[in-house]
């Protein structure tokens, strides 16, 4: 749609939406004016309802229960607002009235011809009626006294009200039919007048245009018009300059180009070139002007041969009318070739023709060879960084393993299994110095080859002794060490595991072809390094938690296991033995007049005493009891598939090779050592650890109380009984059964 038409519709439009909205306003006035009739109506019955039924503070009775006094009030207002008013009881009886029309008091009102007066006595709902007898519209409201309950209505005329209304309602609609058509006049004149104007500059922009568009850029608008389209105008003007501008400067980019550049007709003649396109070429343009482009340029393929026919890019161009671009080869009058990539662009013009760019590519092939070696290069280097980023990531993941193992066996498990995938094609193990200083034991092997002992003392290891890596083999002069087992054409590495200021071992690899390769060692230096630390460092925080582990666990004066480890154990084991239905026992045992010995002698030679009896008791434990200091002079065995009675023999036992201890502290002797047993056992004394342990606590200060250096086994029964086994110290052990 053309955008005078735009306008017109436009202007139309609004003058029909002025119409509609001056007469939605007529719609809606009128409407709002029986509801404005009616509200204003139904407000005044209510006024003349309440000073009906109003009672005055002095006790006066109210206009209802005064006949004359309300016929007075009623006449008052009939000749005050000149309308109709008639007052009725509960039952529509005619009780007073100020209206023209004849009406009876003390009649029954059947003017409503709905009974629409009996409805609102019933329900207090004002409403409006057409009187029967006469045409008039009547409101009633109802009357209500001081205590809600209906006592009457009110009947009011309804018409003045409402033609009062519809007079105001017809000034204003009037006013509002006047304000429309005069808009819509306004409006009309105004779209004529901006018609004329926005089409005389529309037809001097289209003149313009249609001359720039011709190729004529010396075309100008008249600019003096002051408005939008005087300023079109301007921009056209200044537009139309920049165009010569940039045609002048759009040659002036073309003679200067380091492209050639060539133009040619739609049979194939070149009709102008560049500098730069004859320097390619090499003739000068005037040579070439006018010529077939065929006669005075040769291209090759990429590759230097001949084209096939209509397979140049400038043939498929002038053929096919499309852009086409390829890389050639553009011979020279010399005979050398220059690498170009040749775009052809056909022209718009209706004669035809294409524009032939030429773009030098030979820096950028020359750059190509650079970068394709830099490629080369940077493939290798890629390679080994993947080859070391594989390495860092098993070494991470050895020793995330390493970090989760909680014994040494583990550790050396997961070393023998991940050093063949380090490692491949080497045989080695790991030596670790034992505690004492004085040995090196073999603690994990890989590989075919065993080409050290197993066993070893540290000056042995010229890696022990130098504390960094020592390396052997065919060729080199540096001595082997002496715990090498082969003859000498194997080549072989011992590299210390150091770790927190200490040296825990060694790592001892073996090359069994070192003599054809040299490099062996070189090869994998930086992966032994980082394997090296890993371990060594796995070890010593391994070994550390261990220590840990003992000290947290054992008991440092007597080497026996604490009271917080016999607990956790002896519920375990105590469930075991619950589940295999098999028996378990515990001794409780304290050292007879330890105080004394402490008082007499000393602390040093308490502390003698408790690790002698410590010693007996391990002396004599199985190797799946449990044998703690529980505290003090106080120990504790738990002794896993052991009855009562056997419990009863080997406390007996226990008692009688501690009493015969023979201790000796700084050249005085210490006497007799005697201790008191309490024995305890499940089932038969509980289910539970408490349980048991209560049993044996009571058989123990049991043993006590009746004279020590004896065996008191717990009776099943209700403590503070006497126990039910006692064994005392004697040449032939009695058994006192009691209970």
């Amino acid at each position: 749609m053309r955008i005078r038409s735009q306008i017109i519709l436009s202007m139309v439009s609004a003058a029909a939406l002025i119409g509609l909205v001056g007469g939605v306003a007529i719609f809606t006035q009128k409407a709002a004016t029986n509801s404005l009739g009616l509200t204003e109506a139904t407000n005044v019955a209510r006024e003349l309802a309440d000073t009906i039924v109003f009672k005055s503070s002095d006790g006066s009775p109210s206009l209802l229960e005064r006949p004359d006094a309300l016929r007075e009030f009623l006449e008052l207002q009939h000749h005050r607002s000149l309308r109709d008013f008639l007052v009725v009881d509960r039952n529509k009886v005619l009780l007073a009235h100020a209206a023209d029309e004849e009406h009876t008091i003390g009649e029954k009102f059947d003017h409503d011809p709905n009974n629409e007066v009996g409805q609102t006595l019933a329900d207090g709902v004002p409403r409006k009626f057409s009187d029967a007898h006469e045409a008039n519209e009547i409101l009633a409201v109802p009357i209500q006294n001081a205590e809600g309950a209906i006592a009457g209505a009110v009947l009011l005329e309804y018409d003045p009200l409402l033609r009062a209304a519809e007079q105001r309602t017809n000034d204003m609609l009037w006013l509002v039919g006047l304000s429309a058509a005069a808009a819509m006049l306004v409006a009309t004149a105004f779209a004529w007048l901006l018609l004329n104007r926005f089409g005389a500059g529309l037809s001097d922009m289209m003149r313009g245009m249609q001359s720039l568009a011709k190729g004529d850029a010396m075309t100008r608008i008249d600019h003096t018009r002051k408005d939008e389209f005087g300023q079109l105008a301007h921009g056209f003007n200044m537009m139309a300059d920049q165009l010569a501008s940039a045609k002048a400067h759009t040659e002036d980019i073309v003679e200067t180009a380091a492209e050639g550049i060539a133009v040619l007709d739609a049979d194939g003649r070149v009709a102008s070139v560049n500098p730069a396109a004859a320097a390619m070429i090499g003739r000068r343009a005037d040579k070439i002007v006018g010529q077939d482009w065929a006669s005075v340029m040769t291209m090759r393929d990429p590759r230097g041969g001949e084209f096939a026919g209509g397979a140049s890019p400038v043939e498929q161009a002038l053929t096919t009318g499309r852009q086409h671009q390829s890389e050639v080869r553009l011979a020279k009058s010399d005979g050398s070739h220059v690498p170009v990539i040749a775009s052809c662009s056909p022209l718009s013009r209706s004669d035809g023709g294409l524009v032939l760019t030429l773009s030098d590519i030979s820096e950028l092939r020359r750059a190509e060879g650079v970068v394709n070696e830099r490629a080369d290069q940077l493939a290798v280097l890629n390679r080994e960084l993947h080859e070391k980023s594989e390495t860092t990531t098993r070494l991470v993941k050895l020793g995330e393993l390493l970090q989760a193992c909680v014994t040494f066996p583990e550790a050396f498990s997961v070393v023998g299994t991940a050093m063949a995938e380090f490692l491949g094609g080497l045989s080695g193990t790991v030596h670790l110095t034992s505690a004492s200083r004085n040995l090196v034991e073999e603690m994990a092997h890989w590989g075919d080859i065993r080409s050290s002992v197993g066993q070893f003392a540290p000056e042995d290891c010229w890696a022990l002794r130098r504390g960094q890596e020592h390396v052997a083999g065919p060729g080199m002069l540096t001595p082997r060490c002496a715990h090498i087992t082969e003859n000498g054409k194997k080549g072989y590495v011992c590299m210390p595991l150091a770790a927190q200021g200490e040296t825990l071992g060694i790592l001892h690899l073996c090359e069994p072809n070192a003599a054809e390769r040299p490099q062996w060692l070189a090869e994998r230096q930086q992966i032994l390094r980082g394997v090296v630390d890993t371990l060594a460092l796995a070890l010593a925080n391994l070994r550390l938690r261990e220590t840990l582990r003992q000290q947290s666990i054992r008991d440092p004066n007597t080497g026996l296991f604490n009271r917080r480890y016999l607990e956790e154990t002896s519920s375990r084991e105590l469930r075991r033995m619950e589940r295999s239905a098999q028996p378990l026992t515990i001794l409780m045992l304290d050292v007879d007049h330890f105080k004394q010995f402490n008082d007499t002698f000393g602390h040093e030679a308490g502390d003698l005493v408790l690790k002698q009896v410590a010693a007996t008791l391990i002396e004599h434990a199985r190797d799946s009891d449990v044998v703690s200091r529980y505290g003090g002079e106080e120990f504790a065995i738990v002794m896993p598939g052991c009855s009562l009675e056997e419990g009863a023999e080997r406390a007996e036992a226990l008692r009688q090779a501690i009493r015969q201890l023979h201790l000796t502290h700084r050249g005085r002797t210490l006497g007799t050592v005697t201790v008191s047993f309490g024995v305890a056992a499940y089932p038969e004394h509980g289910a539970g650890w408490a349980e048991i342990t209560n049993a044996a606590d009571h058989a123990l200060y049991e043993a006590k109380g009746e004279g020590r250096d004896r065996v008191v086994v717990a009776k099943s029964g209700a403590p503070g009984e006497r126990p039910a086994i006692q064994l005392v110290s004697a040449a032939k052990a009695s058994v006192d059964i009691k209970g």
